[in-house]
């Protein structure tokens, strides 16, 4: 596969240093993933944080995790020319995605009215929820809370499809009492973002039998054409559970995956599935944990470096 950047691991920080480069995103999807290694924390670099550049020139960011990622979220849109961001999306309720969201809503960083987040009493639980209600208030912005089937985005770009779509949590599942998730993982949020005949699938940490749910309900059918895979909770193992569950990666069709495993190993199981498929997959936790894949929404996606598999 052609590769847009050949470039050493050491030699990135020169790349991210120049924002010309990434300066106009218009008729471009690129995601970016974002490492960040706090010592202090016990997450540290497995948390989630993805910024992504959408066709019509605007951008998003998709989780904040724990301490030290405001400062490595802002200093990489700040090296990608990015002064703000139109949609800002929490997935769940836990401090490894949203634990340092709200500093990201206090020193101005949205530029929107809204943010998004998934629905259900499930995900309202922990201080860093509170945290980032309080901070949403002070800047006299509100949380919008989406289930599957809700549109962020349903539009055009240059007479491509650009589509941002909530796939899962059902809203049967998330109205409180026996119909609810029971993590707050399996409640969280997953998206597709499309763009043309292109789609990323954002998994946040739903596990498999989310992924079987989304499979056999109303939305199954959106499960396709997603080339890239945000693979779900860190591609570790969380009590047993695990995602990938090969019917799924079959019906997405991917060829691409993310992996915010950080400084934990990437499950042996997960690895396989991905590896049978000839899936090549990057990772947090190889080199200095930072990449981006870009697509015009009809050519293949490209990458800014080699993935970590094969």
């Amino acid at each position: 596969m052609k590769k847009l950047l050949t470039v050493a691991l050491t030699a990135l920080p020169l790349l991210v240093a120049t924002p010309a480069a990434y300066a106009g995103s218009t008729g471009f999807l690129r995601i970016h993933m974002v490492a960040s290694s706090n010592p202090n924390r016990p997450q540290g670099s497995r948390a989630d944080c993805w910024i992504i550049e959408l066709p019509d020139n605007t951008r998003m960011v998709v989780d904040i995790g724990d301490d030290g990622y405001y400062g490595a979220v802002t200093s990489r849109l700040t090296a990608l020319g990015i002064s703000q961001v139109k949609y800002l999306v929490g997935t769940h309720d836990h401090i490894d995605h949203i634990g340092d969201m709200n500093a990201f809503v206090s020193n101005g960083w949205v530029n929107n009215s809204t943010m998004y987040f998934p629905k259900g009493a499930i995900n309202t639980q922990t201080t860093y929820y509170t945290a980032l209600v309080n901070a949403l208030s002070n800047k006299g912005m509100s949380m919008t809370k989406i289930v599957a089937g809700t549109y962020i985005v349903n539009t055009t770009v240059s007479g491509k499809a650009f589509k941002i779509r909530c796939l899962s949590p059902e809203n049967s599942l998330v109205d409180g009492g026996s119909d609810d998730w029971g993590s707050e993982n399996e409640a969280s949020l997953v998206l597709k973002i499309t763009y043309g005949a292109k789609s990323i699938l954002m998994q946040a940490d739903a596990y498999g039998n989310v992924e079987d749910s989304i499979l056999a309900g109303p939305y199954g059918s959106e499960i396709n054409l997603c080339q890239v895979l945000k693979v779900g909770h860190h591609g570790v193992n969380a009590n047993g559970a695990i995602s990938c569950r090969e019917a799924y990666l079959d019906a997405a069709g991917v060829n691409k995956a993310l992996i915010s495993n950080g400084s934990l190993a990437i499950d042996a199981t997960i690895r396989a599935r991905l590896q049978a498929r000839n899936i090549h997959y990057f990772s947090t936790g190889f080199g200095d944990g930072y990449c981006y894949l870009e697509t015009d929404g009809s050519s293949n996606w490209t990458e800014s470096e080699a993935p970590q598999w094969p």
